[in-house]
């Protein structure tokens, strides 16, 4: 199975819902319809990255292919990298590519849980920090993104932490894996000291993805109805 990632270059920020037209007509060699411009930062991501990655090609020439997580050849153009690689390889490999195309100034979509990585310089001061059980860490985590993360939860992909800085998150757990019965969604809000550290227990997703939203928007953790228990 393939895990594929797309980079390009974004003067501004744009939503999701975008992001996947761009990567789909990518997909199709439609860049003019995807609306991506040539960018000098792109070719300079590509050198960069082979000679981290070696296009699956080259390392198959050379005996290197244990090197390439690629399971395919890239798909590269002035304006445009799309990379599919090994799912088994991905959990290594993928930080490293967002990491790599956020130093370029470029963005970073994940088809798979439609999720569009920014660089620095497109991130909010103040953004939380979106860290899932599987998947890749999300800096500046828009509100859609954090509500599908919310409802990808399972007892898999049983937990999910959402910080603002150190010290400050909400996370949740589900099921066994959290000490619950199955079904049930254990919430951890801290506000820095460790005696402001509560838990509580819920049994709904929705509930789950209001208080996150609410968390992400700077409004008060204490949004659902529910008792709030100190782990102090």
């Amino acid at each position: 199975m393939s895990f594929d990632l797309a980079v390009w270059f974004e003067s501004e920020r744009v939503p999701v819902s975008e992001a996947v037209v761009t990567y789909e007509r990518l997909c199709d060699g439609d860049l003019v319809g995807a609306g991506v411009d040539p960018s000098e930062a792109v070719a300079a991501f590509h050198r960069e990255l082979t000679g981290r990655f070696p296009e699956l090609s080259a390392a198959e020439g050379d005996g290197r292919a244990e090197a390439s997580p690629w399971t395919a050849g890239l798909d590269v153009s002035v304006a445009h990298v799309i990379m599919p690689m090994s799912s088994g390889r991905a959990a290594g490999a993928a930080p490293e590519v967002v990491a790599l195309a956020g130093r370029h100034g470029l963005v970073c979509f994940d088809p798979q849980a439609e999720v569009l990585h920014l660089p620095p310089a497109l991130r909010g001061a103040d953004g939380p920090s979106l860290q899932p059980c599987v998947g890749l860490k999300v800096e500046d985590a828009d509100l859609d993104v954090i509500e599908r993360a919310v409802h990808r939860l399972s007892e898999e992909n049983w937990f999910l932490i959402l910080e603002r800085r150190s010290g400050h998150f909400l996370q949740v757990g589900h099921g066994p894996n959290a000490g619950l019965r199955t079904g049930g969604f254990a919430v951890e809000h801290r506000d820095g000291a460790p005696e402001r550290h509560y838990r509580c227990v819920l049994n709904e997703k929705d509930q789950v993805a209001a208080l996150f939203a609410d968390y992400a928007s700077g409004a008060s953790a204490w949004s659902v109805d529910a008792r709030w228990d100190s782990l102090f």
